[in-house]
């Protein structure tokens, strides 16, 4: 059978005249039975026309699903504001365990200090590994010869950098209550204003410096940060782990610059100043407490302000 025979073989097909049968539809008034609107369709438009209204259908639910918050309601998609509400709860959960170990290092590091005991713990060994390095970046900063010029020429000028190993008129403690001997040469953590003095009775371990929030506090001598956080009392703290079972504590800072484990050389910024809703007649102050062998001793008596 050649193809010709074949194709008017097909032709012959009942479908065929299906698909080539057109159709009038009319839409008459039943009353009067006058038309009102007519068309006329085939086999062949009918399918194409339901096909395309079909296609429509299906890209318009797509877009419907993708772009729209309809698509929240329909099983196995994600809730966007639920996915943001859980990342949200998972970052203030991961905060709050960050501060709960920074409050219980925190009290732990104090509780050491005042026992008189040298800080240890999971940076003991950070600490003896850096008991070389330190002595060396003592030594590199005594021996500078940049820095001692600079030195040489600030205290010919104004004296504002003077140090001082002991007290200039302290007197001789009982030896009841002597405090061991301190022959650090101290730097200055901030030129100032004495707001509030040193008074043991009055639990004020420490000195409160007025400054301003564009001020740094830099490290008194050289040592490793043991504490490095905020605390809900003093604000942001940072602790410093000196030769000798030397401890100074910078606190009420608006922001911190080393973390729990760091080096720093003598008079290396080490925060910012910062303010405090307690004593806001202060203004912008630094609270400064030096510890030796875990007894709180005036830092006035060892440092020039």
């Amino acid at each position: 059978m050649g193809l010709k025979d074949w194709w008017t073989k097909v032709k012959t097909w009942p479908i065929n005249d299906v698909i080539r049968q057109k159709h009038r539809f009319v839409v008459m008034d039943t009353d009067t039975f006058k038309e009102k609107f007519s068309f006329q369709l085939s086999g062949a438009n009918l399918f194409v026309t339901i096909g395309i209204t079909i296609i429509v259908l299906i890209l318009l639910t797509t877009v419907i699903i993708a772009f729209t918050p309809l698509r929240e309601w329909i099983p196995g998609y994600t809730n966007n504001r639920m996915v943001e509400q859980t990342y949200s709860n998972a970052k203030k959960i991961d905060s709050l365990e960050n501060e709960l170990e920074n409050q219980e290092w925190l009290l732990a590091t104090i509780q050491a200090v005042l026992r008189g005991e040298e800080i240890g713990g999971e940076y003991a060994e950070i600490k003896a590994d850096s008991a070389t390095n330190l002595q060396q970046l003592a030594s590199a900063y005594r021996h500078s010869v940049e820095d001692s010029l600079l030195r040489r020429e600030v205290e010919e000028e104004d004296n504002s950098y003077q140090l001082s190993a002991a007290p200039a008129n302290a007197q001789p403690a009982p030896a009841a209550d002597a405090v061991p001997a301190i022959t650090h040469l101290f730097f200055s953590p901030l030129k100032g204003k004495i707001l509030t003095q040193f008074n043991p009775p009055a639990h004020s371990m420490g000195i409160d410096i007025a400054g301003s929030t564009s001020q740094t506090a830099n490290a008194a001598y050289s040592g490793t940060v043991v504490f490095s956080g905020f605390t809900a009392e003093a604000g942001h703290v940072l602790i410093l782990q000196h030769p000798g079972n030397v401890v100074s504590i910078y606190s009420n800072c608006s922001a911190l610059l080393k973390h729990r484990g760091d080096v720093v050389r003598v008079g290396e910024p080490v925060a910012y100043v910062g303010s405090s809703s307690l004593h806001p007649e202060y203004g912008p102050y630094l609270h400064f407490e030096l510890w030796v062998g875990g007894t709180p001793v005036n830092p006035e008596e060892y440092i020039s302000f």
